[in-house]
């Protein structure tokens, strides 16, 4: 039996369930804090991708509404970090205690 590279594997079972992102966009989640700066990471947290779109929790509502400015200049960064045009937009909202 051929190896096969972990990431080939999470592609195909991606593709398979129309899971349709590229591998890479996950990245954003151990990179986050990298991305968005520490200051803004401790009051945000990336949850999820769906149809190339990264939601995010934020725990405070002023920071909702100063991410909102900010969202060009994340996803910019993202695809200086990652790759170009990985995610299509970004979705903040805010945490439920």
């Amino acid at each position: 039996m051929p190896f096969v590279s972990l990431k080939k594997t999470l592609q195909n079972v991606l593709q398979e369930y129309h899971l349709a992102v590229d591998i890479e966009a996950y990245k954003v989640f151990y990179l986050w804090e990298d991305i968005v700066g520490g200051k803004t990471a401790n009051h945000t947290k990336p949850v999820r991708i769906n149809k190339n779109i990264l939601y995010v929790e934020v725990d405070d509502p002023l920071w909702l509404s100063q991410l909102r400015y900010m969202k060009i200049d994340i996803v910019d960064k993202i695809d200086r970090t990652i790759k170009k045009g990985i995610l299509k937009d970004l979705k903040f909202y805010l945490k439920n205690n």
